[in-house]
């Protein structure tokens, strides 16, 4: 006789709250360590796993991580849907978009991995908004998820940095070795 085994519980939102979030930074240090296991043999590392970056992200900005069947990576506290974007290449990024996402918030996790630093940025973008930028120097994004595509873009190149190459300030810098906000610039 054999026994099934129950794998998947059915969560639904998650607070990320002083024990899971020091469980989260530990599981960084653990990720960032084959990710540079896997760059000494291997040409490309290992995408940052949204168990990582979701729970950091939702905890710096208090929101409830979704972890159930609702649309959205996290929900804030006026029950906006939040999609979360991460690169663990502080230097460029390439974020995909399905052609289904919809999203009343859009928040982009960059994380730094030589100091060991997350920045965080609110774009204050919804998912009709963020249609309208180029996908490429033909279409919008909205115009590739019609076609059913992946449109890629480079959040730091839209959002991050002006047309002078400046960048501007994350609104949150959380400082994952001591598992602790360091700067809030949030108004």
């Amino acid at each position: 006789m054999t026994t099934k085994i129950k794998v998947h519980k059915k969560f639904g939102f998650v607070e990320i709250d002083d024990e899971r979030i020091s469980a989260t930074c530990d599981a960084f240090f653990k990720w960032k360590d084959l990710n540079t296991f896997i760059k000494s043999v291997s040409r490309r590392g290992i995408n940052i796993p949204d168990a990582i970056s979701e729970p950091l992200g939702c905890y710096c900005m208090g929101y409830k991580w979704n972890r159930g069947d609702k649309v959205g990576d996290a929900t804030d506290a006026q029950g906006r849907k939040i999609e979360f974007k991460a690169t663990s290449n502080f230097e460029r990024d390439l974020s995909s978009f399905g052609p289904k996402a919809v999203f009343d918030n859009l928040v982009f996790l960059r994380f730094n991995l030589s100091d060991n630093k997350l920045h965080i940025y609110d774009l204050n973008i919804n998912s009709k908004e963020l249609g309208k930028y180029p996908a490429n120097s033909t279409q919008t994004i909205q115009e590739q998820k019609e076609l059913r595509r992946r449109p890629h873009v480079s959040l730091i190149e839209l959002f991050i940095k002006d047309e002078n190459d400046e960048e501007r300030k994350a609104d949150v810098v959380f400082d994952i070795r001591r598992c602790k906000i360091i700067e809030d610039n949030r108004k």
